[in-house]
This record gives C-alpha cells, sequence and structure tokens, in this order.
C-alpha cells in the first residue's frame, strides 16, 4: 500500500505505552509528519509514554489511550473503533500491530506488523519502523530518534550547570532500571565515578525517576561527595533530558533514558547483559556499548541459565566501561576544537 498525500487530510496513530518503544518509533513519525506536513495529526499514546510527545509542537493533539482504564477489554476496543470512525480519519496507523485500522472506515488502513514480519530478528527497533513506514511511500528524511526538549528546561538546565559544572565536564549516570536485572551496580557506578571526576575533572549527574531508583542515585551520591548534582526524583522527563542534552557524556542500562540521550545526540555508554544491544541499543548518536562478560550475554532476558538471582551486569569490568567511556568523551572534545577552529563562513 502506498499513500497519496494529497488525499490525506487526517492522520490518527495510535501510540505505544512503554516509553522506550515509542521513542524507537520517533523517526518513522518523523519521516510520515514531514511526508504529510498540511494533515492534521492525533496521537493516542498510553499514559507512561504520552511525555513522549505531549509538549512536542510538531503534532496537533495528543490523547491519552489507557488500556487498562477508559478502552479496557472488548468495551475499550469498541469505544476507540466509535471514536475513529466518528472523526472521518483518512489514515490510522496502529504501532501496536492491531487489527484496529481495518475498522476504523478510514481511506488507508496499514496493518503494521505486517510490514515487518519478514526483517530479520536482529535489525534495529528503529530501523524496523523507519522501514515499515517507508513501505507506505514515506521517504526516509532522517533516521534520528526525536525528542522535544521546551525552552524553559533548557534555560532551567543551563543555570544550574552554569553554577556547578561550569569549564568542567558534565557527565550523566543513569544506575536505575524498572528491572532489577538492568540496573547498574552500585560498586560500578562509584568507582566509574570516581576516575571520571579525578582523570576527567568531571561534575556527575545522577538521575533516577522510581523511588528505588532515588535511593540508588543517591547512595552513589554520598560516596562521589561534592562533586556531584543529584537529579534524581520525581523530576518532569523533559527537564532531565534537558540536562542530558547538555551532557559531554551519559552512561546507562538498558533503560528508556538511554533511547532519549539517542534522539539527543548525547554520547553514550550503554552497558548490556541481559537484552541485546543490536536491537534495543544505542541509535544514532556516538555510542559505545559494553556487554557483561559471559557467552550467554546477551539473553534478551529469557530466563538466566546461571540462576533466578544471578545478575550479571555485577560482573561488568570498570576498566573496560572507563575505557569507553574516555574513549566518547575525548572524541567530544576533539570535534568541539575542531569546530571551535573552524573559520565561519
Amino acid at each position: 500500500m502506498k499513500i497519496d498525500p494529497k488525499k490525506i487530510q487526517k492522520v490518527a496513530v495510535i501510540g505505544l505505552s512503554c516509553l522506550g518503544d515509542m521513542l524507537l518509533a520517533s523517526a518513522a513519525l518523523w519521516n510520515l509528519r514531514r511526508f504529510l506536513p498540511e494533515a492534521g495529526f492525533v496521537l493516542w499514546v498510553g499514559p507512561v509514554s504520552r511525555v513522549v510527545v505531549d509538549k512536542d509542537p510538531l503534532w496537533d493533539e495528543v490523547r491519552t489511550y489507557d488500556r487498562s482504564k477508559e478502552y479496557k477489554g472488548l468495551a475499550g476496543r469498541l469505544k476507540i473503533i466509535r471514536e475513529l470512525r466518528k472523526e472521518k480519519f483518512d489514515l490510522v496507523i496502529d504501532l501496536r500491530s492491531s487489527l484496529l485500522p481495518l475498522f476504523s472506515g478510514c481511506r488507508y488502513k496499514p496493518l503494521w506488523g505486517a510490514r515487518e514480519v519478514l526483517l530479520p530478528k536482529r535489525m534495529h527497533e528503529a530501523e524496523r519502523n523507519i522501514y515499515a513506514m517507508s513501505t507506505l511511500g514515506v521517504p526516509v528524511f532522517s533516521r534520528q530518534l526525536r525528542f522535544h526538549v521546551p525552552r524553559d528546561d533548557r534555560l532551567e538546565a543551563s543555570r544550574i550547570l552554569q553554577e556547578r559544572a561550569a569549564g568542567r565536564t558534565f557527565v550523566m549516570m543513569n544506575p536505575g532500571s524498572r528491572n532489577p536485572k538492568k540496573r547498574l551496580p552500585h560498586k560500578l557506578c562509584v568507582e566509574l565515578g570516581k576516575r571520571l571526576i579525578k582523570e576527567h575533572s568531571a561534575v556527575v549527574g545522577l538521575m533516577g525517576y522510581a523511588p528505588e531508583e532515588e535511593a540508588a542515585a543517591k547512595a552513589i551520591a554520598a560516596e562521589l561527595g561534592t562533586d556531584v548534582i543529584d537529579l534524581s526524583g520525581k523530576q518532569r522527563l523533559s527537564l532531565t533530558a534537558a540536562y542530558m542534552e547538555r551532557a559531554g557524556l551519559f552512561v546507562t542500562g538498558d533503560t528508556a533514558a538511554l533511547h532519549v540521550a539517542s534522539a539527543l545526540g548525547t554520547p553514550t555508554a550503554g552497558v548490556y547483559g541481559p537484552s541485546r544491544p543490536d536491537r534495543y541499543g544505542p541509535w544514532g548518536n556516538r555510542h559505545r556499548v559494553v556487554l557483561a562478560p559471559f557467552d550467554c550475554a546477551p539473553c534478551n532476558d529469557k530466563g538466566c541459565v546461571k540462576g533466578e538471582d544471578f545478575r550479571c551486569l555485577e560482573h561488568v569490568d570498570t576498566g573496560s566501561l572507563y575505557e569507553a567511556c574516555t574513549e566518547l568523551l575525548i572524541r567530544a572534545n576533539t570535534k568541539e576544537t575542531a569546530d571551535e577552529n573552524t573559520p565561519l563562513r
């Protein structure tokens, strides 16, 4: 199916509930928006992932699609179908790969899942989405993920960093994750943080949203001393992203924050064990991936052969991660110096 942009005035996108998955679809959606600049766009997204698109001026309207409440069960599916039919959309794209578009009454109703079923399993998720969008005749304008940072958040982050990290390397670190197996070990973060502070004159920003993540960040901060900016707690993601955007390096496990860093172009050191970096790793930015030192990694978290309570990230070597970080920092500094020495034209 190829869509004709002249026949499309209203577009509905049914988004994803996982924040990270929604970010990995952002490049494909950005290409669609560029292909249909005059169309009106309505995005239905899960309550958690709504922060990815909520403040982005690219979209005309964002609505919450909560399948645990208003759109729960069969009654919820019938409700969304009625809404789609009532508003007479010309194109409906369901990133969840459901059959909803078939019942939407719209002119174009592609089945998203059918467009990627034959793709290689190891193809990156962002590329899979871009390819699926291209099968509709949408040009690939860009492969860059997208996350909008509002101006007020940029100003606030700039002010704090001017006070706390002026003239020094600012490094963001994210030790937490909803999945305990993907959390960065306390010892690894402390040892790495101390080396970056000592050898790169770094100031370390520690993030973590959920209570257990906030507790982990504060425990690390206590050991790193005064060269720390504690950014943990229930801080809005757009403000955290504003700090991330200013960082010379971001260190994290496999979390949604890693994909925000990719969208912002922040150099990223990703630490992986249970999950697959080839499918869900950093995308489009300068990055290095450090794997847990086991032949079974990555296992895609399908059940650890070493035991249910085994945490392979506990065995990641600090030296290997530090080398990856140093390489990224050196490349970033070299690029900045080259940019400063390039004559203006």
